[in-house]
């Protein structure tokens, strides 16, 4: 229910803020009020508490959003709230985020290490990222994971390449193992 929540009302903000020519803006302010959620998870309690009534929800989404963020942005949450599925107010916008970002051909990639990469290594990854896909634009996220050992694990969308030593030495011994 909650995926279908998610992908329901995202497609509605995605196909309106596209056809109004302010998906870019949109796609903006939704990853500023993303993060916002991230760092003060207390407001979304306050607007998914039981005994806060909707018009109080709503009043201080009002006080919150409205003349602040695009109109789209400010109704899709009301909305939310109305149909009393304020939870998922972040994860429609990080869904809509994700359908705008692919619009605008901006890919996402998550790259994990062993140790911290020079700015110098970023770039050639990032650079080969964009000549292997149809991106114009990347987004990297750099994570360090000691127990890779070695090597990378690039995630893009639903594609993973593991080059990590330790994904190298486990199918070497589950290779041993099955010789025996």
């Amino acid at each position: 229910m909650a995926k279908q929540v998610r992908t329901v009302y995202a497609s509605a903000l995605f196909s309106a803020a596209r056809d109004s020519g302010r998906l870019t803006e949109v796609r903006e302010q939704a990853e500023v009020i993303v993060a916002a959620l991230a760092e003060n998870p207390d407001f979304l309690r306050i607007l998914t508490h039981p005994e806060i009534t909707l018009q109080e929800k709503q009043s201080m989404v009002d006080g919150v959003f409205a003349g602040k963020t695009d109109p789209l942005i400010h109704g899709t949450i009301v909305v939310l709230l109305e149909k009393e599925h304020g939870r998922e107010i972040g994860n429609v916008l990080e869904r809509f985020i994700d359908l705008a970002l692919d619009e605008e051909k901006i890919g996402v990639a998550y790259v994990s290490s062993a140790v911290e990469l020079s700015g110098d290594q970023k770039e050639r990854i990032r650079k080969k990222l964009l000549d292997t896909t149809d991106y114009t634009d990347m987004r990297v996220n750099y994570r360090i994971d000691p127990t890779l050992i070695g090597g990378l694990v690039i995630r893009l969308g639903d594609r993973i390449v593991d080059s990590s030593l330790s994904s190298k030495l486990d199918h070497m011994k589950h290779t041993l193992l099955a010789g025996e």
